[in-house]
């Protein structure tokens, strides 16, 4: 989705996203990234709310770089949610992955 940065990305448990704290600009910085992301945020949707599938998610926070697997159950412009209200900003996300 877009290019590999040379940040190392630490695995998270779906759990610890709550003691996360997240950054306040878009960690992509083109439109076509963006929409990018976004269509494939509507698919990794649909996939968790049919077909129960798990997607991997990489993000940024201020912490650092993360990879989370989990199964996504819902998406808005500014947040993913995934079970029990756990979410994070669409902004932070840098790459989904099926």
């Amino acid at each position: 989705m877009v290019p590999k940065k040379k940040t190392k990305c630490f695995e998270i448990q779906r759990s610890a996203i709550l003691n996360l704290e997240f950054l306040k600009f878009d960690v992509l910085d083109s439109d076509s990234a963006k929409n990018l992301r976004q269509k494939n945020l509507q698919d990794a949707t649909f996939m968790g709310n049919l077909e129960e599938k798990k997607v991997s998610i990489e993000f940024l926070s201020k912490s650092g770089c993360y990879i989370v697997n989990t199964t996504l159950w819902a998406c808005t412009n500014d947040w993913v949610v995934f079970k029990e209200n756990q979410r994070i900003p669409v902004k932070s996300i840098r790459r989904v992955e099926f």
